[in-house]
């Protein structure tokens, strides 16, 4: 059984003539000598990663992370795996790999990606079919407004394949992305998208599939299927709601 660890806090005993307290979380220092976690989760081995492909950054890069608590946790080192739906943080002092607990995060985002500065990403609820329970995922923020749009970059197990390298074949497990995009809509409903098909919007947005079928019929393509169409599309659907 993995062990639960507070990444909370390094107590520092000042030299001088008198003791003072540091706490530490990340890059985070406080005067306050009380202990309040920030930061919570769990040692993590890299090798456990069944594919490094399916990370959103293959590299570390320095991030802001808003915890459930309305605390801010800035500039740590961060990585958002895809297949596994979990945020890891490289530890700076021990330089351990940590994965956080997701129910503690609310929102984290990236400083700098290759240039963007406007990648974030924020837990929601959803439920996948009527079998299945509730669960918290961490969706990638598109477009904010009156109709939001997000997308899960998660991934699914497609087979195995045999790799070739100097000391011998290996069977390796192949895993291939299955974005599904999230529709926030003004009533607050969520909407799951798999495919911006007439078919699946006439039936999760049934209340506008009039207006839905003038857009389509308007459209110079016919379809939603680039990320220009699917940005111009969610601008139409803010103006169809009052």
């Amino acid at each position: 059984m993995k062990t639960k660890i507070l990444i909370a806090a390094l107590i520092i005993l000042a030299s001088g003539s008198g003791t003072g307290f540091c706490q530490i979380s990340g890059n985070y220092a406080s005067e306050n000598i009380d202990y309040v976690p920030l930061l919570t989760g769990e040692l993590f081995d890299l090798s456990l990663t069944p594919d490094l492909s399916t990370y959103f950054n293959t590299e570390w890069i320095a991030g802001d992370i808003l915890m459930t608590n309305g605390r801010m946790v800035r500039k740590n080192k961060i990585r958002y795996n895809g297949l596994l739906d979990e945020l890891f943080w490289l530890e700076p002092v021990s330089n351990k790999i940590i994965k956080l607990d997701k129910e503690s995060i609310l929102q984290f985002h990236f400083l700098n990606f290759n240039g963007d500065s406007t990648i974030s990403f924020r837990k929601i609820r959803v439920r996948k079919d009527i079998f299945t329970d509730s669960a918290d995922i961490f969706v990638q923020e598109l477009k904010y407004g009156k109709v939001s749009l997000m997308i899960s970059h998660s991934f699914y197990f497609a087979g195995k394949a045999t790799v070739r390298t100097d000391k011998g074949a290996f069977l390796k497990d192949i895993y291939k992305g299955e974005p599904f995009y999230y529709l926030r809509l003004p009533d607050n409903r969520l909407v799951e998208i798999k495919r911006f098909s007439r078919k699946n919007l006439y039936t999760s947005l049934y209340d506008k599939k009039d207006l839905l079928r003038k857009y389509f019929r308007e459209n110079s393509s016919g379809k939603i299927s680039t990320g220009r169409e699917i940005q111009d599309f969610v601008q139409f659907l803010s103006s169809v709601y009052d």
